[in-house]
């Protein structure tokens, strides 16, 4: 814990680089991980010892979370606004706007730095909807958006590193995840070609601001664990129903969870705006193109690969 602490001081005074993972940086995240392990509430195991959820409070730091903050301000106006169609998109998605904004004259968020939405991003976005593995396979219309363009290019060196986290903390389904981006460029019909270099692992990027997220996965498998990057400048907190714990979910956490089985939630807070980074598979996508689901992360395996570290 000691080493976590004085790399935590030690970051509070960098000064990061703008587009780039300091190694003061990858020695925070291992950190962050190994002390996960050991931490009953960092990886929370099912009764066979597989890892149901990582909880990675200050894996990114405060600096690295301004920066990010800032690339995501250029998508305020367009993309993240309010929904006109409150009531739909809430059911479609099982996410719901703050109340406050329902039927009322005052917006509590009229002068949010960051807007007021959900934006779905994916470079395989009909297979995300559909489930009948003949339809034709396209790109989220989204990626065609001048401001999300530059959203992903601004974020990718971070996208990148956090491809890697996957790799470390759940190297099956990182694999996944690789091998239905490499299959989707036979598959995928873009008329015309967006130009849009994907740059996760995950075929889903869901940007959420400023909402509440009551949530469960339906159309995933259950060793597809989510990836949840909380950015902003708020005091949330996430809720798991189906574990009855509430953890701290603070800018510059990272949490990966068994979305399909466990039922989360982020409810309202009481300061700052939230911009949460959902990254998700589909076990359609997996289906259509004729890859395997992942197995799970055990315990034992994380075990022995940290230690002889």
């Amino acid at each position: 814990m000691s080493q976590l602490t004085n790399i935590q001081r030690v970051m509070a005074a960098e000064d990061l680089p703008s587009a780039s993972i300091s190694s003061n940086e990858t020695k925070l995240s291992a950190l962050v991980i190994a002390h996960a392990i050991l931490n009953p509430l960092g990886t929370v195991l099912d009764v066979h010892g597989r890892v149901m959820l990582w909880y990675l409070p200050g894996i990114i730091p405060p600096a690295r979370v301004k920066h990010l903050n800032r690339i995501h301000l250029p998508m305020k106006g367009s993309p993240v606004k309010h929904s006109k169609r409150k009531n739909e998109s809430s059911m479609r998605f099982g996410h719901r706007h703050v109340p406050e904004l329902d039927g009322r004259d005052m917006d509590p968020l009229a002068d949010a730095i960051f807007g007021h939405g959900r934006l779905m991003n994916s470079p395989i976005a009909s297979l995300m909807v559909s489930k009948r593995l003949q339809d034709k396979v396209y790109e989220s219309s989204n990626l065609k958006i001048p401001a999300v363009k530059e959203w992903l290019h601004e974020i990718s060196y971070a996208e990148e590193f956090w491809n890697s986290i996957s790799g470390l903390v759940l190297p099956d389904l990182a694999r996944a995840g690789k091998d239905a981006i490499a299959a989707k460029g036979d598959w995928v019909v873009t008329q015309p070609p967006s130009g849009t270099q994907w740059p996760s692992i995950y075929i889903g990027i869901d940007v959420i601001v400023n909402q509440e997220t009551p949530h469960v996965d339906k159309v995933s498998a259950p060793s597809l664990l989510d990836l949840l990057v909380s950015l902003g400048t708020h005091d949330a907190q996430f809720h798991v129903l189906d574990l009855g714990s509430i953890f701290g979910y603070q800018p510059g956490t990272m949490i990966y969870l068994a979305g399909k089985l466990l039922h989360h939630s982020v409810p309202k807070w009481e300061k700052g705006e939230r911009i949460a980074l959902a990254h998700y598979m589909k076990d359609a996508v997996h289906n259509g193109f004729g890859l395997p689901r992942p197995s799970f992360t055990q315990q034992k395996d994380l075990l022995g690969k940290f230690l002889q570290t």
